[in-house]
């Protein structure tokens, strides 16, 4: 099915009458409605429709156009015009009028060729969360250069430290070994004047 509900409440629908000046119920007679955005999701379009709850009679069937202007009039009663009507829903709940309000005016934004005004939020949520694991790779780069800087001194330290123990070792070694002398020996006198 290419049409989906995507928002229901329950609300008296109005029509305004222009000639008495005054909102009068949609439909043969007062009562309360399901009201649904409908979205079309092949024509990317919107509608409104509303059916009574007790004999399922339709009351509003409207579609939701770009540059349509819908006004929360109250916390519970919202109106916007088509060509030919001014409707008006009385929301049985502050709570269904609030959520019905968000997503029309999302789907009018949607229709102007914006972005509903949550997609601002999750672009930015969306951005601080790219911002955050690029501080935390950085972080883990620097940790992870920190760390080999520390092996490095501690293998340079390693090396120093074998080298004074090999020099010392040497010195040990040299100091132990017997004394040799400086000069030949002396030639003992005795052979020499036996020639």
């Amino acid at each position: 099915m290419s049409e989906v509900s995507i928002v229901n409440a329950r609300a008296s629908v109005m029509v305004y009458d222009e000639q008495q000046k005054k909102w009068l119920p949609s439909g043969n007679s007062p009562g309360m409605a399901k009201v649904q955005v409908y979205h079309h999701t092949v024509n990317n379009t919107y509608r409104v429709v509303g059916r009574k709850l007790n004999d399922h009679a339709v009351v509003i069937n409207c579609a939701l156009l770009k540059g349509l202007r819908y006004h929360v009039a109250t916390e519970r009663f919202h109106q916007w015009r088509d060509q030919r009507q001014v409707y008006g829903l009385n929301f049985a709940s502050s709570a269904e009028a609030e959520e019905f309000g968000k997503i029309v005016r999302d789907c009018l934004t949607k229709l102007s060729g914006g972005s509903p005004p949550g997609a601002d939020a999750t672009a930015q949520q969306r951005a601080a969360e790219e911002e955050r694991l690029r501080r935390e790779e950085e972080e883990r780069q620097r940790l992870e250069e920190e760390r080999r800087r520390i092996e490095e001194e501690e293998r340079r330290k390693e090396e120093e430290r074998l080298l004074i123990e090999k020099a010392q070792e040497e010195e040990r070694q040299r100091q132990m070994a017997p004394a040799l002398p400086t000069t030949a020996p002396p030639v003992p006198q005795r052979a020499a004047e036996e020639e």
